[in-house]
């Protein structure tokens, strides 16, 4: 049975390669989306009667006021907690490999001196388990500091994003909307 592909001959090719070429330009012409000037997401009703593009206008001012008071704007700090908490993560992620190098290391020291002692298979196994127990301390002391730093940053991030939330939301109020 022949794929559409097969199917489609002259006119019907002209036709799915010009479809295909509209969507691929409407895609790159879409781009990424815009941010939005209203990061909290917050309810906000044009109280008297603003239009949507004045709506748009006073949001963008009001992010822009906000942001001039508080000296903190939340998409450029947002991206500063992303990179911080990817880097932790890299952190711990490497950190929890400790153990399991700490008692491969282990069982080769272990395997040496036991040779020397008449049984390597024996200090492999008490080389892996004191060295791995060693690392696996080490990990987990590694990925609990990253964890924590992680949690430090994003409650500063928060306490700021309330400040600078508040800031916002006194504008909009200023220019007569009400928000929630």
């Amino acid at each position: 049975m022949p794929t559409m592909f097969q199917r489609l001959t002259g006119r019907g090719v002209v036709m799915a390669t010009a479809a295909a070429v509209a969507m691929v330009a409407t895609l790159a012409q879409a781009g990424p989306p815009a941010l939005s000037t209203n990061p909290g997401n917050l309810a906000i009703f044009p109280a008297k009667g603003q239009s949507p593009e004045q709506q748009r206008a006073d949001e963008s001012a009001a992010y822009d006021w906000a942001t001039q008071q508080t000296r903190w704007d939340p998409y450029q700090a947002k991206a500063a907690l992303d990179q911080q908490s990817n880097a932790a993560a890299a952190s711990a992620n490497a950190a929890r490999g400790g153990a399991v190098k700490g008692g491969a290391g282990g069982a080769l020291m272990g395997a040496a001196i036991g040779a020397v002692a008449g049984d390597a298979g024996k200090g492999a196994a008490i080389g892996a388990t004191s060295l791995g127990l060693t690392g696996g301390v080490r990990s987990r002391r590694a990925v609990k500091a990253a964890g924590g730093s992680s949690d430090t940053a994003v409650a500063a991030y928060q306490q700021q994003f309330s400040a600078w939330n508040r800031n916002y939301m006194a504008a909009m109020e200023a220019k007569g909307y009400t928000v929630r």
